[in-house]
């Protein structure tokens, strides 16, 4: 079977789950590739996935390089609070759609990550089963008018409107944590566990002294990018961890640290988040679900700082379900952030929810259940066709109409970049469906004649 994952180009979207779920399914048999933008083609290469770029599909970098100078790096979260991002954005989903279906790569199924419609669109037009892959489940609550939203797109492709947002999610979707994590049920959900990290810790980190609670502080990857670079928050923070009987590792996102640098606390720009969790006490987080998932699955509890998107839906759900604190930043000051971690690391009520919610992540089937579960198990792949076991995921293109089951498409080529080439589009000449634009393709350049 041909599985085409779909997700954003964030690292955060898509190194995590995304490409242990890519090799989980090449393990059964199938054959695999990421659609994503081009920012993150080279990161996924290296990990040894097939990527196929879509041009027009443009990470955060890339947007905020074309917006006019000042109108990002102003933020100031400790005096301006919350910052709002858009949290869909039906000129990017339509882009996605229209470069992956110009792209002549064709599969037998799609499997996208929450915050990407492009997949969904695609796999209707397309007539292909899909199913979700939920890195961000409490994000849709916070796009009250997504159903609209979605239709206004759909009807652009000539497909039928959906009558609920569970639609969107196909017949399948894999979350990422117990159930007690949702605040509400969703058909065709079941939980999955992501795999350990398997690399070796960074040894200045390793070998830092073993003197009292370790506590790591991190706050996204995304964090440098849009803050000022006169905000105190990081320096808000190291100075709070480094009043108390701890020692900290914090990660900066800079090359360069000016800030305070008390003798207990660690400055690193990066840090293995994933692997150093499992020797943590307490973790100050932004609450990206990301970091969330790997807090919980380490059985570590939280103080909470969320800074835009779904972080301030997590922290609340982390308060709520007594596995850490949440406070806000706006009006941070050391000593806040101190009293809270202090808190964490004192009651041990945070503790054991963490633990209790690690033990439950320990009871789940793991990404290769649902590949197995999504895709089935590749038997053979002669005589230009894939016998697979049954895979009971047809998802029909229009509401009420009986599922169908598309039968094999014709051999489509893989994406090969042509060399010395990086402005040329991995695109064949494509075949014309309702709504689709066909690619346009820069002055001089030749699309790619599709190799069979």
């Amino acid at each position: 079977m041909r599985v085409l994952l779909t997700g954003l180009p964030i690292r955060s979207h898509l190194v995590p789950a995304l490409v242990p779920l890519a090799k989980a399914l090449r393990r059964l048999g199938h054959e695999v590739a990421i659609a994503t933008g081009a920012a993150r083609a080279a990161e996924l290469e290296a990990l040894g996935i097939e990527v196929l770029v879509l041009p027009d599909v443009l990470a955060p970098e890339q947007l905020a390089a074309k917006m006019p100078p000042g109108m990002l790096g102003g933020w100031r979260p400790e005096t301006s609070g919350l910052l709002t991002v858009p949290l869909f954005d039906e000129q990017s989903s339509a882009a996605f759609a229209r470069n992956l279906l110009a792209s002549g790569w064709r599969p037998d199924l799609i499997i996208r990550e929450t915050n990407e419609y492009g997949g969904f669109l695609a796999a209707d037009v397309l007539g292909v089963p899909f199913a979700t892959l939920d890195i961000a489940p409490l994000i849709v609550r916070l796009v009250p008018d997504l159903l609209e939203r979605l239709n206004v797109l759909r009807d652009e492709f000539g497909l039928a409107p959906i009558g609920s947002l569970d639609q969107a999610y196909g017949r399948l979707t894999a979350g990422l944590l117990p159930e007690p994590w949702y605040p509400e049920p969703q058909p065709g959900r079941r939980a999955y566990r992501t795999p350990a990290p398997a690399e070796t810790l960074d040894p200045a980190v390793a070998e830092l002294p073993a003197d009292g609670p370790l506590v790591l502080m991190s706050l996204g990857s995304n964090l440098g990018m849009l803050m000022s670079r006169e905000s105190e928050l990081l320096p808000i923070a190291v100075e709070a961890l480094g009043s108390l009987p701890v020692r900290a590792v914090v990660a900066s996102g800079q090359d360069t640290w000016t800030g305070p640098r008390p003798a207990n606390v660690h400055v690193v720009p990066y840090v293995q988040q994933n692997l150093l969790l499992g020797a943590c006490d307490v973790f100050v987080t932004h609450a990206g679900f990301s970091g969330v998932r790997e807090a919980l699955s380490a059985g570590v509890p939280m103080v909470a700082v969320p800074l835009f998107s779904d972080q301030p839906e997590n922290a609340s759900r982390i308060e709520d379900l007594g596995l850490g604190l949440r406070i806000d930043a706006k009006g941070l000051k050391p000593d806040i952030l101190a009293d809270a971690v202090r808190r964490v690391l004192d009651e041990p009520s945070f503790r054991q929810a963490a633990r209790g919610f690690q033990r439950r992540i320990l009871g789940l089937p793991t990404l290769d259940t649902f590949a197995e579960d999504s895709a089935g198990r590749e038997t053979s792949a002669e005589a230009g066709f894939h016998a697979r076991s049954v895979v009971t995921m047809d998802t029909p293109s229009k509401p009420g109409e009986p599922p169908e089951r598309p039968g094999p498409p014709p051999s489509s080529p893989r994406r090969e970049p042509p060399p010395d080439a990086p402005k040329q589009y991995p695109y064949e000449t494509p075949t014309t469906y309702p709504g689709v634009r066909p690619p346009e393709f820069p002055p001089g350049v030749t699309p790619p004649s599709p190799e069979r």
